[in-house]
């Protein structure tokens, strides 16, 4: 039986070899193309069983490609997989309507890379089969001889319609659910803020009528007072007299002090109080871009640019809008030097920390020569920063540096003598990080 063939298309080196070596393993012959015209040419002469299919790449992107294959009606049977680190149901929804069949993630278990080819009846599940009445090979020459292609064909086809067909149900169930809840959340916060502020008018109407309350019994303690004094007014006139006039006095003393303390400190210049802000508000931003660097480690399976990222910097651009800073943000992606294995996958992963260093059989990182920003970021980081107020009105632009292996710059010094894996794989996690930094030339 002739080995199916699979075509993957992606722009990143180390995701063209990864998906290869995972599709060798269930017997397929795998072709590379590293863009999206690289693809179109190969199918003028190759003819492939199924295409794994990059989004982001450079010149013509995943999906641009997935819309001229299947207006191609020699290329339109072939089911195309889209093969992305982008997320959503947005974009799920997108990919199909243009004819890709599902999406995968970069990082794809072996399991579920498995049980789509088994869908697309590129590989067979024997483990369930019996074994009388003859050969697996027989009984796959009786099926080719007995089933014109097309019928089988066809079944392909309405196996992959009826699947999407169901998780696209399924996509857009668990949107209405996601907006029900949103709604319900949204409802339930109204009622407890219409319920605080009917509560804080209750309090402010309480108070007032104890302010009312204390005023009357005031005013009546003070009418009792005044009628008693006048009652010895005449008495009293000229002590009262001599008794104001030395207030009048000691008034007049205090009110010249003031005077004088006001004019000491009007001698202080301009320039001195903006040099003391200056000089505080500097400290304030050191202080801030210190604590950013020193919970800046990335884990080696994370990527770099993802959800959590977004928090931090926004949190991190609303203190520094608060105090006044304007000029560039730059945050530098460095790669550690890690201790790993290669798994039965082709997949390098983390040594185990006990092993011995001698037992690691590459020293770096996956993405040691890669310098795209699209290799590690997620979606919701890119769309934060394509839409973000905080970077379109704050006055402060973002830059991403994308550092490689070769000018990456360890925190912390590689041990000279590690006994084990997890020796040298702590000061490399350390080194795996985001560096943030203010470029000279913003207002401090």
């Amino acid at each position: 039986m002739a080995l199916k063939r699979a075509l993957v298309v992606d722009d990143s080196k180390v995701a063209r070899i990864t998906l290869k070596n995972q599709l060798e393993a269930y017997d397929l012959r795998v072709e590379l193309a590293e863009s999206g015209e690289d693809a179109l040419e190969l199918l003028k002469t190759h003819m492939v069983d199924v295409i794994f299919m990059d989004h982001i790449m450079p010149g013509m992107d995943g999906l641009e490609a997935v819309s001229l294959i299947k207006s191609n009606p020699a290329t339109a049977t072939i089911p195309v997989m889209m093969y992305t680190s982008k997320e959503g149901e947005v974009y799920v929804s997108e990919a199909r309507a243009l004819g890709a069949v599902g999406v995968l993630p970069k990082r794809v278990e072996p399991g579920v890379l498995f049980g789509m080819l088994e869908k697309l009846g590129l590989v067979k599940d024997r483990r369930g089969k019996s074994n009388g009445g003859g050969t697996d090979a027989e009984g796959e020459a009786a099926d080719v001889g007995d089933k014109p292609l097309g019928i089988e064909v066809s079944r392909v086809v309405s196996r992959i319609l009826e699947d999407q067909h169901i998780e696209l149900r399924s996509d857009i169930l668990n949107s209405y659910r996601g907006f029900a809840k949103e709604v319900a959340v949204e409802l339930h916060d109204q009622m407890r803020e219409d319920q605080r502020i009917e509560e804080v008018e209750q309090e402010l109407a309480r108070r007032q009528q104890r302010t009312w309350r204390v005023a009357s019994i005031l005013l009546a303690f003070v009418v009792v007072i005044v009628g008693m004094q006048w009652l010895h007014v005449r008495s009293e006139r000229d002590a009262a007299m001599a008794e104001l006039s030395d207030a009048r006095a000691a008034l007049e003393q205090e009110r010249q002090a003031a005077t004088a303390r006001q004019e000491q400190l009007a001698t202080i210049t301009t320039a001195e109080q903006s040099s003391f802000e200056s000089a505080e508000r500097r400290q304030y931003l050191d202080r801030l871009i210190r604590d950013m660097n020193a919970a800046g480690a990335v884990p080696f399976y994370e990527v770099p640019f993802n959800e959590a990222r977004v928090d931090d910097i926004s949190w991190l651009m609303l203190r520094l809008t608060d105090a006044g800073f304007e000029g560039t943000l730059q945050i530098e992606s460095h790669l550690g030097a890690f201790c790993l294995v290669s798994d039965a996958s082709g997949i390098y992963q983390l040594e185990d920390a006990d092993a011995p260093f001698t037992s690691c059989s590459f020293i770096g990182h996956p993405l040691d020569g890669s310098r795209l920003l699209s290799d590690r970021q997620t979606s919701h980081f890119e769309f934060f920063r394509a839409a973000s107020p905080l970077l379109a009105d704050s006055g402060i632009d973002l830059q991403v540096v994308i550092r490689d292996r070769t000018d990456s710059v360890p925190r912390v010094p590689y041990p000279d003598n590690p006994q084990t894996a997890g020796d040298w794989n702590r000061i490399a996690a350390i080194n795996n990080r985001l560096e943030y930094a203010l470029l000279p030339g913003d207002a401090l």
